[in-house]
């Protein structure tokens, strides 16, 4: 079965070209919602190490690799310009948007005790590589 992404290839504008791919959950590609948690790991070849996620995905949601995939990252700043001033964030940044805003903030400094988070990381291992999906029509 076919993804139905919110945005079509003609849709996608420069908005942060060159930055390599990033991991999404479809609650973003294809949910339409906004990126409530970014976080970066390091880098590795193509992977520029941003994951992005609406927030509220449980793990079983994430370790289905059918809800995760891989795009470029300049997709995802068009689906979601707020996370473009963040983009040149070093690996170890996790953030979280302030509610009703454009803004993140580390989530680690939001005010809330560090213990209390319960913000999910993809599993890398679970999801498309860029590879698979340059093979796909549908991005």
């Amino acid at each position: 079965m076919s993804k139905r992404y919110v945005l079509s290839k003609e849709d996608i504008e420069q908005r942060a070209p060159g930055r390599g791919t990033a991991a999404a959950s479809d609650e973003i590609t294809v949910a339409g919602r906004a990126v409530g948690y970014m976080y970066r790991e390091e880098p590795d070849e193509e992977d520029s190490g941003w994951r992005f996620l609406s927030g509220d995905e449980s793990q079983e949601y994430l370790d289905d690799e059918r809800h995760v995939g891989v795009f470029d990252v300049n997709v995802i700043a068009n689906m979601d310009d707020a996370v473009i001033p963040y983009l040149d964030a070093p690996p170890g940044t996790h953030l979280v948007r302030v509610e009703g805003s454009d803004e993140f903030v580390d989530a680690d400094d939001d005010g809330e005790d560090a213990e209390d988070d319960d913000w999910e990381e993809i599993d890398a291992d679970t999801i498309d590589t860029i590879d698979d999906l340059r093979e796909r029509d549908d991005l």
